[in-house]
C-alpha cells in the first residue's frame, strides 16, 4: 500500500483541526451564554465600600397566560452573596429559561438596617441577561430621611436606655402621644408598620403590645413576572 506524501497528509488534517475548533469556540459561546453573570459594587452614603450587604438574584415566571388572563405564577430566589469589605459583589449561576423575568434585590428584609437606609428599589436585568456577556449593576445605598432625626432623640434619650435602644431598632414612632391605660396616664409609641405599640409611665416602660401590621397601602397583588418589593421570596433555587 502506497503511503500518501507527508504534504497530503498535512493539508488532510487541517479540515478536521478548523472543525474542532469551531466546535469548541460554539460550546464555549454556549456555555457562556448559560450563565448569568452580575458583578458590582455597593456604596453608602458616605461613598465608601458597604460591606456584608445582601445581594439577591430574583426570578420569576408565569404559570398560565390566555388571553388577558394569567393564573399563578412564580417567584423564586436563585442565588445570594454578600459584599466583600469594600463592598463588591459577583453572582454566577446557570440561566434557566423556565423563568421569564429576572431582577437584583439589594436587601434582606430580615437583616436590612431600614432605620438607617432607604430600601434600595429592585433592578430589573431581564434584557441584559438575554442579550448582554457579564453585567456591571453598582448601586449608591441613601439615607433613610428620618436618620438624622432618629440620632437627635437617641442623643436625647440615651443610647443605652430603653428608649434609645427603640428607637435604634425601629426608628422614630409613627405616631405619638398620650393615652389611658388599666394604671392611668402613659405615653404611646405606635409602630403601624411593624404591628408594635410601647408604652411609658414617667419615662420609664410600661409594658407593649402586638398586633398584625398595617401599611398605608392596600394590599396589591404582585404581577405574575415582578416580585413583591418588601416580601421575601422562597421557592427553590
Amino acid at each position: 500500500m502506497t503511503t500518501p506524501p507527508r504534504r497530503a497528509r498535512r493539508r488532510s488534517a487541517t479540515p478536521a483541526c478548523g472543525v474542532a475548533l469551531l466546535v469548541a469556540m460554539a460550546a464555549s459561546a454556549v456555555a457562556a451564554e448559560r450563565l448569568v453573570d452580575v458583578r458590582g459594587r455597593l456604596t453608602g452614603p458616605d461613598g465608601r465600600g458597604a460591606e456584608g450587604q445582601t445581594v439577591r438574584l430574583i426570578k420569576t415566571r408565569r404559570q398560565v397566560s390566555l388571553g388577558r388572563f394569567e393564573s399563578g405564577g412564580q417567584i423564586a430566589e436563585a442565588a445570594r452573596v454578600a459584599t466583600d469589605a469594600d463592598g463588591f459583589y459577583q453572582i454566577s449561576v446557570p440561566r434557566d429559561r423556565s423563568f421569564d423575568a429576572y431582577y437584583l434585590r439589594f436587601y434582606d428584609p430580615n437583616s436590612f438596617d431600614t432605620v438607617q437606609f432607604r430600601i434600595p428599589a429592585d433592578r430589573e436585568i431581564t434584557h441584559d441577561v438575554k442579550h448582554a456577556g457579564t453585567l456591571r449593576v453598582d448601586l449608591a445605598m441613601e439615607w433613610n430621611p428620618s436618620w438624622p432625626e432618629t440620632l437627635r432623640r437617641i442623643a436625647a434619650e440615651g443610647a443605652d436606655t430603653p428608649k434609645g435602644k427603640i428607637l435604634r431598632t425601629l426608628g422614630v414612632p409613627e405616631r405619638e402621644g398620650l393615652g389611658t391605660g388599666p394604671d392611668g396616664p402613659r405615653e404611646e409609641w405606635w409602630y403601624h408598620s411593624r404591628g408594635a405599640v410601647y408604652f411609658f409611665r414617667d419615662g420609664r416602660p410600661a409594658g407593649s403590645r402586638r398586633f398584625e401590621p398595617v401599611t398605608e397601602d392596600s394590599p396589591v397583588t404582585a404581577s405574575p413576572t415582578r416580585p413583591p418589593d418588601s416580601a421575601a421570596v422562597g421557592g427553590g433555587r
